[in-house]
């Protein structure tokens, strides 16, 4: 059996050091039982509360004294060369690089320490490696300074900081260490000074949620430290390179930023609250009381908000894949699903079709062998053809099918079917005086490429299909983790080139004009959709609309809106991770494929984009790569213009339902009026 000082150097290994760093929360909720706090009886429940009260004066204490104790950490090391490095970046390097230091000093001093307290000691011997990891880091950027050949130091590619000094960006590293130092290291070493007084339950769980945020932060580094030195988020609004994005962006101010944040924080609550609830499921086995302990936790949890936060901060710190999904979907399922069509708007028509695959799939093996070829952001002009015109009937479309692709249709009238694909038939419908649409809404749902679906986005589609009078199509497309990329963006694409070739066949649509719609993941695939109809040299839609769209699908791709997500209850950056790595197999490159990361698209293909619009809040961890997307169509002379909501977070548009956000109501009416406008 290894002795403590054995697992301490297996820690510093540097065949081990990235191994096993992450650990199953399940495995960590089985030696960490939440108390019995139902138990307790009235007595007991106020000192509970009594002691709660204590612990937040307490923290309000240690937050007043962290930035005093960055402050206080010595400001040089002898490792960097101040002399060949800008002053704010060997500041940064020195204040990080300390701050690690004693940290992962402390960590061995308490592994030694609490040796016989397993729980403790895993977690301390995770942050070894973690800080361990960031020591390393820093040193390959003073090498890097100094000229020197990086040897014997080489993380694994998920750490390693391999850049050319002169092309080295010291302002997004700088962005990164700063933030490191404040919100992350100062917590943890706090927590470092509490445990070594007492061990309780609650430190352990802010360690993990710490150590998580710890190594996210070393993860985007290499990203940081490699971002093009002309990147627009390494300069301040004020800057030249940002006027001519300011001249295509509106800033909207929805009320003031305490009032939004109270807003959203019931929101906030309800989301914590359902990951509370799934995560106390997860303790137990057996299938009814899973069940069970998520309804009674939620009974619980409502009052115990401060333990909600908690238990759902620590269950995201590292969760497991299927439960976090799990949680985003508890409103398609169960006894929430049944409520939530009590929150959607009335309308007349809604109904499903079920769509064939008649055109060239996207699959994996046609997009690799693009990728061999060098053609995969090219156009080529060669996927637009039909190739089985053995179209269904309409009772056939019509009909349940799991071979095919769902579509919801949602009008505020109800549409004409047609009996008969002959024009004889379809002109007699028009002489009988059938009113024929001949604008559409293509509509793409969010929720991660692995959860929601057209279902519960209808607390917006149906307000505009009424107030549009315009029929909207909404795709249920497969998901991951069972149906990854390029699975999901196909059935988009299918359905696309069905509704645009054949539609007219079976209702009295003949859509002229048409605008693709999508929040989030949908804004993803709605470019990438937009990028593949171009590709192809299909028919290109009028407009397109994406709200707070996820356009480039590597993590490790710092940008400053990112931090945002180490503290977001609905993106958390755990989640974020875990729906990237869901939705993007290891063959695929997500910054080469413009049909995985549009904002990497060619010139060639954006010189081609329709009129494009984005809407988006500014606490929103997705906020920055649109702004990315939108400096390449400027430059190239497309229409594009951006609304962005002052301090509104992500998925805003479903917030404008019954107890949601008062503020977004609105901006469900704008995105409505930006539909109206690009389809005039």
């Amino acid at each position: 059996m290894q002795t403590i000082e054995d697992q301490i150097k297996s820690c510093l290994n540097m065949e081990n050091l990235t191994q096993d760093i992450k650990l199953e929360l399940r495995t960590e909720e089985q030696s960490i039982q939440m108390p019995q706090e139902w138990n307790e009886d009235q007595t007991q429940f106020q000192e509970r509360v009594d002691q709660q009260q204590f612990q937040q004066q307490q923290q309000q204490n240690i937050q007043q004294s962290q930035c005093q104790m960055v402050n206080n950490v010595l400001d040089d090391s002898p490792i960097f060369n101040q002399s060949i490095i800008s002053k704010e970046l060997y500041q940064h390097l020195c204040q990080t690089y300390n701050l690690l230091n004693y940290l992962h000093q402390n960590a061995i001093d308490l592994t030694k320490t609490f040796k016989e307290d397993k729980d403790f000691v895993t977690r301390f011997l995770q942050a070894i490696k973690i800080t361990f990891i960031g020591i390393l880091q820093l040193e390959q950027i003073g090498l890097i300074f100094d000229d020197k050949q990086q040897i014997s130091k080489q993380i694994n590619e998920d750490y390693d900081i391999n850049v050319n000094k002169k092309i080295f960006n010291q302002k997004a590293v700088c962005i990164l260490l700063e933030f490191i130092q404040i919100y992350v290291l100062s917590h943890i070493k706090v927590l470092f000074g509490k445990i070594e007084v007492r061990r309780e339950k609650q430190e352990l769980r802010s360690l993990i949620i710490y150590l998580s945020k710890l190594q996210t932060c070393l993860e985007q580094l290499p990203g940081a430290s490699k971002l093009d030195v002309d990147d627009i988020f390494c300069y301040e609004r004020s800057n030249y390179r940002w006027q001519g994005l300011n001249s295509i962006t509106q800033e909207v101010l929805l009320g003031s930023k305490e009032q939004i944040k109270k807003s959203y924080g019931k929101i906030a609550e309800g989301l914590l609250l359902a990951n509370a609830m799934i995560s106390k499921g997860s303790e137990f086995n057996n299938e009814a009381a899973k069940n069970f302990m998520q309804g009674f936790g939620a009974l619980y949890y409502l009052v115990a908000k401060k333990d909600a936060k908690m238990k759902a901060d620590h269950f995201m710190a590292e969760p497991n894949k299927n439960l976090a999904f799990k949680a985003w979907n508890l409103g398609e399922s169960g006894f929430l699903g049944k409520l939530l069509p009590l929150l959607f708007p009335n309308i007349t028509y809604n109904n499903k079709i079920y769509i064939p695959y008649l055109f060239k799939r996207l699959v994996e093996d046609n997009i690799l062998q693009q990728y061999k070829e060098n053609k995969i952001n090219r156009i080529q002009n060669d996927c637009g053809e039909c190739l089985n015109t053995d179209l269904p009937k309409s009772a056939e479309l019509l009909s349940k099918n799991k071979q095919r692709i769902p579509v919801r249709i949602l009008c505020h009238q109800n549409l004409q079917k047609i009996q008969s694909h002959s024009i004889v038939q379809q002109s007699l419908k028009l002489i009988q005086g059938v009113k024929q649409f001949d604008k559409i809404i293509f509509h793409i749902h969010g929720g991660g490429f692995v959860s929601m679906s057209s279902r519960s986005h209808q607390t917006y589609t149906r307000k505009w299909a009424k107030n549009l009078k315009v029929p909207i199509f909404s795709i249920d497309y497969r998901q991951a983790p069972e149906y990854p990329y390029p699975f999901g963006l196909d059935d988009c694409w299918q359905a696309y080139m069905f509704i645009m070739n054949y539609i007219d066949k079976y209702f009295n649509i003949n859509p002229k004009k048409v605008v693709l719609v999508g929040d989030s993941a949908g804004g993803n695939l709605v470019a990438a959709l937009t990028v593949q109809i171009i590709k192809s040299g299909a028919r290109i839609p009028d407009g397109i609309l994406m709200a707070y769209p996820a356009l480039l699908l590597d993590i490790k791709q710092f940008t400053p809106s990112l931090l945002i997500s180490l503290n977001d209850p609905l993106l958390h950056h755990t989640v974020l991770k875990l729906c990237i790595s869901s939705y993007v197999p290891e063959q695929f490159n997500a910054i080469s494929d413009p049909l995985l990361s549009p904002s990497h698209a060619s010139d060639e293909i954006l010189s081609r984009f329709p009129s494009t619009r984005i809407v988006l809040g500014t606490n929103d961890p997705l906020h920055d790569e649109s702004f990315r997307l939108a400096n390449k169509l400027q430059k190239l002379g497309k229409d594009i213009k951006i609304t962005e909501y002052q301090y509104m977070p992500h998925g805003f548009l479903q917030f404008d339902v019954t107890s949601g956000m008062k503020e977004a109501e609105q901006t469900v009416l704008d995105a409505q009026n930006i539909i109206q406008s690009l389809l005039t």
